[in-house]
């Protein structure tokens, strides 16, 4: 078998998992008021950094006004939630989280995308998709930090598929823990199939 010789192996050479298009779902335990009973999907995972938006914090004003600046006063969007999200205490661009592939700038293979562009927005806005949520902000973790949470145990990971992106914010949280703790049980009991619904448990 040839070896690689250790003169010419790196520590960057070392496989590393990305977390983009993953969800983080807060853990119980959890006490800073900013993530505390949060779910966040994972828009970025680079080695310099990691970016989330967090899917559950509603904001106090409706989106109808955000969609008329990024229409620039032209037609009336064919679709509209309520409510605009607050998508994490650093500024940034507005972000769509929809399930309109076909204006997709990022996303994962389980039918989540999403859109910053102006003029997708726009394309968004005068589509139908049957979900399109617009957020505001975003979160940061510096270098390992996100990691190191995971292993803290502050953070547990879920694959972001539409059921639980798009859930209800209220509910959000809730859900995402169920379907972790029905995964702990799976583990335990070695229960055939028992997450084959676990979003109907």
């Amino acid at each position: 078998m040839n070896r690689i010789p250790k003169s010419s192996a790196s520590k960057d050479e070392n496989p590393r998992i990305c977390l983009a298009g993953s969800l983080l779902v807060a853990a119980p335990g959890v006490q800073d008021p900013v993530f505390a009973r949060s779910v966040c999907i994972i828009v970025e995972h680079s080695k310099e950094q990691t970016i989330g938006i967090m899917l559950n914090r509603r904001l106090a004003m409706e989106s109808e006004s955000l969609w008329d600046q990024l229409l620039e006063g032209g037609a009336k969007p064919t679709h509209s939630d309520s409510h605009i999200n607050f998508g994490g205490p650093q500024n940034g661009p507005v972000l769509a989280i929809h399930d309109n592939q076909m204006l997709a700038e990022g996303g994962n293979s389980q039918g989540v995308y999403m859109s910053a562009q102006s003029e997708t927005l726009k394309k968004l806005a005068l589509s139908t998709p049957d979900h399109c949520r617009l957020f505001i902000g975003h979160a940061v973790w510096q270098v390992s930090q996100l990691e190191t949470e995971i292993i803290q145990g502050d953070w547990h990971l879920l694959t972001a598929v539409p059921e639980l992106v798009f859930a209800d914010e209220h509910t959000m949280w809730a859900r995402g823990i169920q379907v972790i703790g029905n995964g702990i049980i799976q583990a335990v009991t070695g229960l055939p199939h028992f997450m084959a619904q676990p979003f109907l448990n």
